[in-house]
């Protein structure tokens, strides 16, 4: 690999992919810089989201007292 310090995973370049599509979908359809923005923000948020792991522990814990 080129850039070895750069640590990219398969996660990473899915994000990467989907930016992509969104600048495609930007140039295709003209959507406007404020879409754009708005989408990838959307984007990296589901991105943030689908990495966040539950607490299997608490969930049901008040049911348990």
């Amino acid at each position: 690999m080129i850039y070895s310090y750069i640590k990219l995973g398969p996660r990473d370049g899915i994000m990467l992919i989907s930016v992509f599509i969104m600048l495609i979908l930007t140039l295709v359809f003209k959507w406007s810089v404020w879409e754009f923005l708005f989408s990838i923000v959307a984007v990296i948020i589901s991105f943030l989201a689908g990495n966040m792991k539950s607490n299997d522990k608490n969930v049901l814990a008040f049911l348990k007292k």
